[in-house]
C-alpha cells in the first residue's frame, strides 16, 4: 500500500516535528509539504501538487486554517 500524500499546515514546530513523528511511527505516512501559515498554504495548494490528507491548524500565525481549508 502506498503512503497517504500527507499536507500540513501547522505553525508550533514543536507539535509539527511531534506530529510527524507520530504519524509516521503509527501510520503509512509521507509528509510532502508544509506550510506555517494561510498564505504558504493557499500558495502550496495552488501548485496543483497531488495529496491524500491534509491536517490544518485552524488559528495559525497569519490567516486561518478556514481560510485553508476554503482554497482545498
Amino acid at each position: 500500500m502506498s503512503p497517504l500524500r500527507t499536507f500540513i499546515v501547522e505553525d508550533n514546530k514543536v507539535i509539527f516535528d511531534n506530529l510527524v513523528s507520530t504519524l509516521e511511527e503509527l501510520a503509512n505516512v509521507e509528509v510532502i509539504g508544509h506550510a506555517v501559515d494561510e498564505q504558504g498554504a493557499v500558495q502550496w495548494l495552488s501548485q496543483g501538487d497531488r495529496f491524500d490528507l491534509m491536517i490544518v491548524d485552524i488559528f495559525l500565525l497569519s490567516g486561518s486554517g478556514l481560510g485553508v481549508l476554503k482554497a482545498a
